[in-house]
């Protein structure tokens, strides 16, 4: 499938949403949208499109992924990906990581729509397959709905393929898009295969069990959000523990919890058991070039927003919080060892005192080094003098093999196109927690209860059992499972504790997101729960009324 998406989402550019943008010439030679979409080959490959334009590097595959991955209070970032977790004078509605993945956004959305208005009208010799593509189009067109919702809040929707360049949208209620969302999610969950539906060439395409998730997401991340900045009249945290439940149970396919942590987060075991949707990246080591709109562009993760200080080259990185490090270094299993999940998160001096290993957890970087081996004398963050002041920086989503590849000096490691690690968007470790949140909030529990769900993640690691559990719970141990995964900023949010949590670490660090170029603002209450809504599509767009507070 990733070789396809590289093809297909800029071919569809082309061929598929002329009619979003300024009318074309006419080119005789160049076959008609409407007479190509005809036949269940051809419609595939328009579904995969849709995929194409949410990882394109542009979306997903760096400027949406690293405003997902900083935003939170885990980490410092350094990168023009991740400028909308600075929260400094860059952060403008015209920075470009800002505006693109909007933009791309509703690129998607269009392809999609294009597909669900054409598959009805096709006939297939297999209404299963038919039934498949059109669950796809509506699991694609809510996930992007919900990125742009929960990001950018008061959004157009796009509900049904533009027909000519000067078709304006107003903004939509947030009710009223999380019922769209939610509407689309059920379609698609009932529509869509089992897992293992897609075979081998299909890993990575939607199933059921990833229809449900984000359902289940969507209920509770709307009862959160809503009840602490909209309406607040109703919440749904029964309707999440039915669709978390039901995967938990295995009404749509037997996913289960890897038995090695890090399988999470590295290329030799992407799309796995334990994964309901991840973002499907292709590292590419010959092609270096990155050429925006051509098939030669590729689908690759850009290092940027997640790469560490690093010595050899010499640069600036993403550096972790020390509260972090020590939510890690206080989690000890039965024997007083150091939580092992600390060393796939994270990259840190595994030789320090308050450091107690497993004899197979130790922290290792490219080739194999060891801390010492890669750092040595100088220290981790000797490089400069922010980084200088923590102790450990964020180490998932990074291809830590690339080096075994490279004849060189590593540049295969820091080259944007070689970084091929898919994003896990939603796992099952993070399906039982938010299962567990789900039922202590008044959702009725399945067979499985909320303390049997939180043991299920926490002895996987073999780390100690809880007798009991509450909210204080549930997010101690999100920390500790989902750190630096695009989740903590969204936890914040929808618990409404975003603006305190910010003003304690601005109290108590000195340092606290002071790691990028520019002067740093602070988390203003009222206006950074919201990214802006870009100023050229205000500006474009008659219908758009009003940014989002404080912008």
């Amino acid at each position: 499938m990733k070789e396809l998406l590289i093809c297909l989402s800029f071919t569809c550019i082309l061929i598929a949403c002329d009619k979003q943008f300024d009318e074309l010439a006419v080119n005789p030679s160049q076959q008609d949208v409407d007479n190509f979409y005809t036949s269940p080959e051809n419609l595939d490959k328009g579904v995969i499109g849709v995929y194409g334009y949410i990882t394109t590097p542009r979306n997903m595959g760096a400027s949406g992924m690293g405003s997902m991955l900083s935003r939170g209070d885990e980490i410092s970032p350094n990168s023009d990906y991740s400028v909308a977790g600075d929260y400094s004078s860059s952060y403008t509605p015209s920075f470009y990581t800002i505006v693109q993945p909007f933009q791309l956004m509703y690129t998607a959305l269009s392809q999609a729509n294009q597909m669900i208005e054409a598959i009805p009208l096709v006939d297939f010799a297999n209404n299963e397959r038919k039934d498949a593509l059109l669950g796809e189009a509506l699991f694609l067109r809510a996930f992007a709905h919900f990125y742009l919702l929960l990001n950018y809040r008061n959004i157009p929707l796009m509900e049904e393929l533009p027909r000519t360049s000067n078709e304006y949208r107003a903004q939509a209620t947030p009710d009223r898009a999380w019922d769209l969302i939610t509407s689309d999610l059920i379609k698609a969950r009932d529509l869509l295969p089992q897992l293992g539906y897609w075979g081998t060439e299909g890993k990575g395409r939607a199933v059921s069990g990833s229809a449900a998730a984000l359902l289940g997401k969507v209920y509770l991340y709307r009862s959160g959000i809503e009840k602490r900045y909209g309406s607040g009249s109703k919440t749904y945290y029964n309707e999440a523990a039915t669709e978390f439940g039901d995967i938990i149970e295995g009404v749509h396919g037997e996913y289960r919890l890897m038995e090695n942590y890090d399988w999470n987060f590295d290329v030799a075991h992407e799309n796995n058991d334990e994964s309901l949707f991840e973002i499907q990246f292709l590292g590419d080591v010959v092609n270096t070039g990155f050429n925006p709109g051509f098939s030669t562009s590729g689908l690759f993760c850009d290092p940027r927003g997640k790469i560490p200080p690093m010595p050899t080259p010499k640069q600036t990185g993403q550096v972790a919080h020390d509260w972090l490090y020590n939510s890690f270094i206080d989690s000890r299993d039965f024997d007083g060892k150091t939580d092992p999940r600390m060393f796939s998160t994270l990259i840190f001096d595994d030789s320090q005192e308050d450091v107690n290993p497993r004899d197979d957890s130790h922290v290792t970087l490219l080739s194999g080094k060891s801390w010492n081996d890669t750092y040595g004398e100088q220290g981790f963050f000797s490089i400069n003098d922010e980084a200088g002041n923590y102790k450990s920086a964020p180490r998932k989503w990074l291809d830590w093999g690339l080096a075994e590849k490279d004849p060189g000096n590593g540049d295969y490691f820091f080259n944007a196109r070689a970084q091929g690690v898919n994003y896990r968007f939603i796992r099952l470790a993070d399906v039982l927690l938010m299962y567990a949140e789900s039922v202590i909030s008044g959702g009725n529990a399945y067979s499985v209860s909320a303390i049997e769900a939180v043991n299920r993640v926490r002895e996987r690691v073999q780390m100690p059992s809880i007798e009991s559990v509450n909210m204080e719970i549930i997010e101690s141990e999100r920390i500790l499972e989902l750190s630096c995964e695009g989740h903590r900023f969204y936890d914040l949010l929808r618990w409404g504790k975003l603006p305190e949590r910010f003003a304690e670490l601005e109290n108590i660090d000195p340092y606290f997101k002071r790691y990028e170029n520019s002067t740093y603002t602070g988390f203003q209450e009222g206006k950074h729960e919201w990214m802006p809504i870009p100023i050229d599509e205000i500006e474009a767009n008659p219908l758009i009324t009003k940014n989002n507070p404080g912008w």
